[in-house]
């Protein structure tokens, strides 16, 4: 996998499909979802979610069932969309480890030259040049207030503003939903009893509300999914706006957000152009990144050299190709942990096995994603199921190898049998490489007395 292309892609689509090129640049409008991966939707099996508009969107798009965040926190996160480079090249690693990176341009920067409008009304979370994107009212700014409304208005006066000035436009719709505190939506809505646990949880009461909880907010987003239909509609814009979703990283419990496993980090991407982009189902594997490279593509410009590559032919061709032969993953923080991802396996590296794997957060009485973990350790007491759950969560080993087509859940760890021994060989080889590609150290950080295990368990 190369981080940075050195193909012009543009030149290439353009003459491949000329139809294309003689139209005006399309539009973009991009949801995202807060704090929810790419399990939480009805189109991805979650049972018991309400997700009817997010479902429909679904089934009239490319829907990419295997998008990555390369790490699973909302800074880097909103960064990597944003810039289209990786943590270590853009700066933003963590939410609480930042880089000074000087001239890295966001996508306001890409877009603004090709004759766009972009703005962004909601979450921002990162702060790489973000005076140039324009802030649009009518969703809150950050993710952590009670009971947050929205509206739409100031996004369609923004449209209609760029329409009037004739000018393409993105927009970026930056829900807050379903970050915690799970205060919004009727959570009466699912039952307890009827909730479907991942396996990888322990079944306990403030468990089962938990999911409840982040089920309801996800319905919040599902609204606002219907609602920015029902605006292009009105303001007929299907025929010219491409509309992208991007669920986040995952639930902010054990294995979930923070975490480079699959329930943290992988994340669902919805593709909709009406009568241009295919609909159909890929597991070709992308990446956040690739966003900004699709968007340049299809308004017209130049490659613009970074790590991400343009998903523009993988959108539009009868025939599904595969997009990457790896996806990197990146987490440094509160926990170094490396993972390389191919088409069928995932090999998780963690450089400090002997820490406790579990942030602080989940000891935080203010925090209701707590609740659950306290039961947990509890219950693991004098439950053996509970207790290697547990273990499994708070002392990985340093290799862990799991087949995420048939065990998505990473409940199988196979770093232990003799026939993957040299699979873990190749795959670490590959994983080291790809990160010195993006500048990264390939060795762990020296551990610290504060770093070693703090036997929460006892």
């Amino acid at each position: 996998m190369k981080f940075l292309n050195l193909i012009p892609l543009s030149a290439f689509w353009f003459l491949c499909f000329p139809a294309l090129a003689q139209k005006d640049s399309p539009n973009f409008i991009i949801i995202i979802g807060d704090d929810v991966g790419w399990d939480a939707f009805g189109c991805t099996g979650m049972e018991e979610a309400r997700t009817p508009a997010i479902d429909q969107l679904a089934s009239e798009s490319t829907m990419m069932t295997r998008f990555y965040c390369s790490v699973s926190q909302c800074a880097p996160l909103r960064a990597e969309l944003y810039t289209g480079l990786l943590p270590k090249n853009n700066g933003v690693l963590a939410n609480a480890k930042k880089e000074k990176r000087e001239g890295v341009k966001n996508i306001a920067d890409h877009l603004k030259p090709l004759g766009y409008k972009v703005g962004l009304s909601g979450k921002k979370h990162f702060g790489l040049g973000t005076a140039k994107i324009d802030l649009i009212p009518g969703f809150a700014p950050g993710a952590n207030g009670s009971n947050q409304v929205h509206s739409f208005d100031g996004v369609e006066k923004y449209i209609s503003q760029a329409k009037q000035e004739s000018s393409s436009f993105c927009v970026i719709i930056g829900a807050t939903h379903a970050h915690h505190p799970w205060d919004h939506g009727k959570e009466s809505n699912f039952p307890t009893d009827r909730i479907q646990l991942r396996p990888h949880y322990i079944d306990t009461p403030t468990a089962r509300q938990a999911v409840a909880k982040h089920a309801a907010e996800v319905e919040v987003l599902d609204q606002q999914v219907r609602e920015t239909r029902e605006l292009m509609k009105k303001m007929d814009l299907e025929k010219n706006t491409i509309l992208i979703f991007l669920s986040e990283q995952g639930i902010a419990m054990p294995r979930g957000k923070w975490s480079p496993y699959e329930h943290g980090s992988r994340a669902l991407c919805l593709a909709y152009w009406k009568g241009r982009i295919l609909p159909r189902i890929t597991p070709a594997l992308a990446m956040y990144c690739d966003i900004v490279p699709t968007l340049v593509d299809f308004a017209g410009g130049e490659d613009p050299l970074l790590d991400g590559k343009s998903l523009t032919g993988l959108w539009m061709e009868k025939e599904v190709k595969n997009h990457r032969d790896e996806v990197l993953i990146s987490n440094v923080h509160p926990f170094w942990q490396k993972a390389i991802v191919t088409d069928t396996y995932k090999l998780i590296w963690t450089g400090h096995p002997e820490r406790e794997h579990i942030w602080g957060n989940f000891s935080s009485k203010g925090k209701f994603f707590a609740k659950p973990w306290a039961e947990w350790i509890e219950k693991a007491k004098t439950h053996a199921t509970a207790a290697r759950k547990v273990e499994r969560i708070l002392q990985p080993k340093t290799f862990e190898l799991y087949d995420i087509v048939s065990d998505p859940y990473e409940t199988k760890d196979l770093a232990s049998k003799a026939k993957h021994k040299q699979r873990i060989k190749t795959l670490h080889q590959k994983l080291k490489s790809l990160m010195a590609e993006c500048g990264e150290s390939t060795t762990p950080p020296q551990a610290s007395d504060r770093n070693k295990k703090k036997n929460q368990t006892k």
